[in-house]
Order: C-alpha cells, then structure tokens, then sequence
C-alpha cells in the first residue's frame, strides 16, 4: 500500500546504532517497534541522536543548501563538468519530476514522521520527567525546522502572500488507514511552527551547550528570529536575534579565513560530521572548494566578487593556492591570488579537507546581528541598525567606518552585507524572495540569464508527481503534472 506524504505505518523506526550512518527512520510495522526503541535510557538516547542523522543525509539539508545559493544570482554552476548536479536547479527547470524537489519533500516528511513517534513514545519512556520534557522540546523544535524548510521551499514566502497554499502540517503519528492532512495556508505553517519553537524555548534545558550539535535555547531562539523575519514581525525578530546570540560573541576576522569546518565560539548550531560518519563528496564544501578535489562547480560570479572591498578580509576567502590548483598538492588554505576559473572566480570559504571530517555552521552570530540590523532599519530605528551592522562590517573590514545610511539605503547596504557574510551558507535566494526582490541574472556572469519577479511560480518548488499521483494533492500554480 504508498502512502502518502512519505509517511508510512506508524508505531515503528530504526535507531541510530554509533556505527556508521543509520538513520532514525520509518520501517513497516514488522520492523522495530517505536517502543521497544524507547524502552530504556540507552535506546532513547541513541533515539534522540538518530534525528540528526536524518538532516545529515547527503540528500537533505546539503542539497537545500546549495540550491539556494546557486539559484541565488551570486554563484554561477560549470556549464559543463558538472556531473548534472544542481543543473536544473541553476536552469530553473524543476518539474514534479524533475529536480531535487522530491527528496526534499520525502526526507523533510521522514524526519516530522520520527519526530512524531519520539513526542508520542518519550511520554511512556523509562526516563526522568525532566529530560522527558527536555527531549520533547528538542522533538518538536526538530519538527517546527523540518516543517519551515518545507513552507520556504514549496509555498510562496510570508511576506509574498500568507494565505496562500502552504504544505500539510503533520502534527501526529498517522497510520495506515488514517487520513492524510491537506494543505493549508502558509499563515498556518508559520503558526504551527511558531508554536512547537516557543514551546521548545520554554521547556528546554538550559544546561545545553551545544557542542554535540544537538539543539540550545539559542538555537531555537535563532530559529524564532528567522521565522519572526519571515513574517515581517520585526520587533520579535530582533528581540530573538539578540537572546541567539548571547554567550556566542563574534569571533576575530582571522577565523573568517580558517575554512569553516570546525566550529568556534560564534557557532551557535553546528551540523556534526565526522571522519567516520559523513557523506564523502555530497557535502557542501565539496560543490564550493577550488582545487577539483570534490565536486568543485561552483564559482562566484565577477559582480559578486567585485562587491567585496580590498581591505575586506572576506574576499581573502577567494584567494587560492596557485600551486595547488596545478598539482593537487600543499596547503589549502594558503591565499595567493584569486583565479578565474571557466565560468566564474574560484571560491575558497570552505575548506574540502581529506578527514571529511566537515562540519557545517547551521547558525552563526554573525547571521543574528544582521537580522537585529535588518529588523531594526524596518523599525524606523537606523541608529540600532546601524549598531548591528557595524559589528559584522568592524570584524570583516579594516578601517571600517559606521554607516551613516538611513532609510532605503541603509536597509540596501544590510542586504549587501548578508550576501558578503553568508554566502554559501544556504541563504540568498530565501533572501530574495522573502525580501519581494526580482532575481536578475544577465550575462556575462550567467550563462543562462534569468528574470524572476516576485510570485514567479517558479520561485517554489512543485509538489512531487509521486505525492500528487497518490493523494491528488493540490499542484503549485504553474507546474503540470
């Protein structure tokens, strides 16, 4: 029998083991049962880490990740060599068919699917009531994540229009023969998600460090400021941006250049991967590093490249090894020069080093202050955003003077900043879009030009042909079956 969704029968899942890479995921009722797994201290634990596991599939956040950025406008693919990855993306031809929109909807309903077996299990757990309330929390912040990649990826942004059709909400363990929810409103995605966060930040513990990658109060707090910049709530976005970035102070600019593999004291949520459990060339480094040692396709466009100043230590990350990108061998992160490479300039923010040992910085504080710099330049308060802003221009620019900008112009030099910032970290095109700005991309820096207005229906993914074949699930508008 398919079921729908992606969701199959309820009450059973696989438990990450500490071997290898075996995920936390839904098997036919004749597997593992959900509470044999929750049956013990020790199997709850590996329960709750099995989570993570199902972000980290290469599949996943990786791949969500990238098409971000490459549809973005900043980043250009290899017309050819490109090993017909994030090709039609880059070219905008996602289908029901087509593209990485499937497994993006099948992996972000496996992982709502588990944390909904842990929020109905943990209650029956053989565990104390606090860390009963504490991995319930952990739970459904997992869940409210799951749930706004989907909205951002298949539905038109907030701010575009709210009730417009969002994706089903799944709040509970469905069976075989239960009904499969329906799609709402997008309004309605944000609220559910709204909810299990703020529930998730009054119920956590605060003991949480996060330096086994798992979810703080931060963290969730984080998570609040995106989802409250989303809706355009700026005084809660800014309010939230401030409280993530507590305790994780911005580090020296010298970090900036160190690759970003290993987290430091400004990583307030960290993707952990190891040199034994990891997703060898799908990861994200591996589509952005220079030398051809992973996937290496994508570059930096000229106009991005030239926005970063001289004596902005950020277009540093683009400088290479030259001997290294001629004989594969010396150190990585030596900066010579900057190299043109076929379509665009090679970029070297994140080091592909041979441990695959990558971890991948899900939120940094430097993110949170440009949220508090935009919310607040919203807010008709330039002199706090400006504040904000300084202090990510002050780490990455010597010399740096604060800005003087007000008004439109200010909240323009924001927006630059955020590109400069977080490139490669899976934000541009969400930017864009959220923001109702027309992606523009010409030519010479692409090699297939594009124009995209605001409510494009090609700004969203369609809804996957083997979900809609079986549910008859209502299609985004533009995309045929």
């Amino acid at each position: 029998m398919k079921r729908l969704l992606y969701i199959f029968l309820s009450g059973s899942l696989l438990v990450a083991s500490g071997c290898g890479k075996d995920f936390l995921e839904p098997l036919p009722s004749a597997d593992i049962a959900a509470e044999t797994a929750f049956s013990t201290p020790e199997k709850v634990t590996a329960a709750m880490n099995g989570l993570y596991d199902l972000i980290t599939t290469s599949s996943f956040n990786t791949q969500i990740s990238l098409t971000q950025d490459i549809k973005g406008g900043d980043m250009v693919l290899l017309k050819t060599g490109n090993y017909n990855r994030f090709l039609t993306e880059y070219q905008f031809l996602q289908s029901p068919t087509a593209g990485y929109g499937g497994v993006f909807f099948r992996d972000a309903y496996k992982l709502i699917t588990n944390t909904n077996v842990a929020i109905t299990e943990l209650p029956k757990s053989p565990i104390s009531d606090d860390l009963k309330n504490d991995y319930l929390a952990e739970a459904r912040a997992l869940r409210a994540w799951a749930h706004l990649q989907l909205v951002r990826l298949f539905a038109q942004p907030f701010a575009v229009n709210q009730n417009a059709p969002g994706i089903p909400v799944v709040d509970k363990v469905i069976g075989a023969n239960d009904p499969i929810p329906g799609r709402g409103t997008v309004k309605a995605d944000y609220d559910f998600i709204l909810a299990d966060l703020l529930f998730a930040k009054a119920s956590l513990s605060t003991g949480r460090t996060g330096g086994d990658g798992r979810f703080t109060v931060n963290a969730v707090n984080g998570l609040l400021a995106r989802v409250y910049l989303d809706m355009q709530q700026w005084q809660l976005a800014s309010d939230h941006a401030k409280l993530a970035r507590t305790g994780y102070p911005l580090q020296p600019a010298a970090t900036l250049l160190e690759g970003f593999v290993d987290p430091n004291d400004e990583w307030i949520w960290t993707l952990v991967y190891r040199s034994d459990d990891n997703t060898g060339y799908v990861q994200i480094a591996s589509f952005q590093e220079p030398y051809n040692i992973g996937y290496s396709t994508f570059r930096a466009t000229t106009s991005f490249l030239n926005m970063f100043a001289a004596n902005d230590i950020r277009r540093r990350q683009f400088y290479v090894n030259l001997d290294m990108v001629a004989t594969l061998e010396g150190d990585a992160l030596r900066r010579d020069d900057i190299l043109f490479s076929r379509d665009g300039y090679l970029m070297n923010k994140f080091w592909f080093r041979d441990a695959w040992d990558l971890n991948v910085p899900m939120m940094r504080s430097a993110e949170m202050y440009l949220i508090e710099a935009e919310a607040e330049s919203e807010l008709g308060r330039d002199g706090l955003a400006q504040d904000a802003l300084f202090a990510v221009q002050a780490r990455a620019i010597a010399g740096a003077v604060k800005s003087t900008n007000t008004g439109t112009a200010l909240k323009n030099e924001i927006r630059d900043e955020r590109r400069k910032e977080l490139y490669g970290e899976g934000f541009r095109f969400y930017d864009l879009t959220r923001r109702k700005e027309t992606l523009t991309r010409t030519a010479p820096d692409h090699w297939v030009p594009i124009t995209l207005a605001t409510g494009d229906y090609r700004n969203i993914l369609p809804i996957p042909r083997a979900e809609t074949d079986v549910s008859g699930m209502e299609q985004n508008t533009g995309y045929t079956n």
